[in-house]
């Protein structure tokens, strides 16, 4: 469906102007779930059908789906009351928490690309499904950034998003480089910590982030059949690979730059306050560090993608 700029939204945009462009991350405003939720009776097809006399109603077994995870993972009985799985999750997400509507956010992106991915003629004119799944995410997120709310789906995971610049140009290039059979593992560390900071566990983001920052030096080095030690540090890593001349020798004099931030800088973070034992005290990891946790692995790790290839 194509998406019109309303009179209404150009007058909102207008009198934002001037303002940093802030996202917040409490509140789903009702118009969005109302939004996400035709995008996915779109995209996802109809919740099910009266059926026959003989074999009754029928659900959309991809909404069963949905509504038997979420109730497997959340340890509930039900969520809602309907005749159809598709009907009870909607239904749901009008109403619930906002981290709750995330959960079902994500569940929705995963049944989008399912279908996506069956692309079965049967199913589709079945129960309607009238949008490509590539389509449905792309305005699912064009809604979340309207309304303001700092989530983007990536694939089929929801990831938190601080700066659009900064998604759009670090965070989400080093997920498409990171998509490849050889960086598996650094690609799930990486949305692992997304994971892990959007749940307010900010140690654990910053950790994960290092990880697949070294993750990622090491998937390289395997590929191109560079040796090194697997308990490596960060500063043994970047000897292997300017050694093997990862990058071009007349960036070595500005590289020197980089290396020190690497060392002093995410490194460091994941030293002092995530990967090694809190102590009697428990350490409060402030969000802005593992913000800028993940950022900069997300660069580190564009960069030194790009130079491997």
């Amino acid at each position: 469906m194509a998406i019109f700029d309303l009179f209404s939204k150009r007058q909102a945009d207008a009198a934002k102007s001037g303002k940093s462009d802030v996202y917040q991350y409490a509140t789903i405003p009702s118009s969005l779930r109302v939004q996400v939720e035709q995008i996915a009776i779109e995209s996802i097809g109809l919740v099910g059908s009266p059926g026959d006399y003989i074999t009754g109603p029928e659900d959309n077994n991809c909404w069963t789906s949905i509504e038997k995870i979420y109730l497997r993972e959340t340890g509930l009985d039900a969520i809602a009351r309907g005749d159809y799985a598709g009907s009870r999750v909607l239904t749901f997400m009008r109403n619930c928490t906002t981290y709750q509507w995330l959960d079902f956010a994500e569940l929705v992106a995963v049944g989008i690309d399912i279908v996506g991915r069956k692309n079965q003629p049967y199913f589709n004119q079945k129960w309607n499904v009238s949008i490509t799944a590539e389509n449905a995410i792309d305005e699912i997120n064009y809604r979340l950034r309207q309304a303001g709310v700092g989530y983007q789906i990536e694939g089929t995971h929801l990831i938190r998003v601080d700066s659009q610049f900064i998604h759009a140009e670090i965070i989400k290039p080093a997920l498409a480089l990171l998509s490849g059979r050889d960086f598996e593992g650094p690609r799930q560390e990486f949305l692992t910590a997304h994971q892990h900071y959007r749940a307010g566990d900010h140690r654990q983001a910053v950790a994960m982030a290092a990880n697949s920052l070294e993750s990622t030096f090491k998937a390289i080095f395997e590929r191109k059949g560079w040796k090194y030690n697997n308990g490596s540090r960060i500063s043994d890593l970047l000897k292997v690979a300017r050694a093997n001349k990862l990058w071009p020798e007349y960036l070595d004099a500005s590289f020197d730059q980089l290396v020190a931030t690497l060392q002093s800088g995410l490194p460091k973070i994941r030293d002092n306050d995530a990967s090694h034992g809190q102590g009697a005290k428990p350490k409060d990891v402030p969000a802005y560090i593992a913000a800028y946790a993940l950022h900069l692995a997300a660069c580190k790790i564009v960069f030194i993608t790009e130079a491997a290839n």
